[in-house]
């Protein structure tokens, strides 16, 4: 077998044990591959999709999305989860710089556009975010957490008709989320 050809059939076998949901048997093959190849972004990639899914890899997930990011710095989906994960250590400026060059390189990113509203939110930059969510929910009007954290930004910008107004197109589509909000906000029915 070639050189060139051993990366590929590594690849292509942590595909499919992925697909199996062979999770543990995946991540070796990807291993492998970027043993070979250790320039395979999208081996990297896959590394760190598959290890974010187990609590006790979020560590591995880190570095292999870090090293999707070092490169290939244009690739979005890897800089949303490297922003992800950061922010779940409690590295938010780190985190944000993350989400933020995620949005600037893919503007229909959703989950970045909520991301960087959750992370204003913790760093006290409550108008900031409130932008960054309208934008999330707009890109994705039926994603129940950010219409929540929506809600929250308005209250905290003192934005109360835009709070009820997202309060009561949350009720149209996510009832229970709608509740869970009225009754922590004070909110009517």
């Amino acid at each position: 077998m070639s050189a060139a050809l051993g990366p590929a059939i590594n690849y292509a076998a942590g595909q499919l044990w992925a697909f199996l949901r062979q999770n543990e048997r995946a991540v070796a093959a990807f291993r492998r591959c970027i043993a070979v190849d250790p320039a395979r972004v999208a081996a990297w990639r896959m590394i760190g999709f598959l290890c974010q899914q187990d609590e006790r890899l979020h560590n591995d997930a880190l570095h292999a999305f870090q090293r999707s990011v070092e490169l290939a710095p244009d690739d979005a989906i890897s800089r949303y989860n490297f922003g992800f994960l950061l922010h779940r250590r409690g590295e938010l400026e780190h985190a944000l710089a993350q989400m933020t060059a995620a949005v600037r390189l893919r503007p229909a990113l959703d989950q970045a556009w909520y991301g960087c509203g959750l992370l204003l939110s913790e760093l006290g930059r409550p108008q900031e975010a409130l932008l960054a969510l309208r934008r999330a929910v707009e890109l994705q009007p039926f994603n129940g957490s950010a219409s929540y954290a929506l809600c929250q930004a308005c209250r905290a910008v003192g934005d109360e008709e835009g709070l009820i107004t997202e309060y009561r197109r949350i009720a149209q589509y996510d009832p229970r989320t709608a509740r869970r909000l009225g009754k922590e906000m004070g909110l009517p029915d």
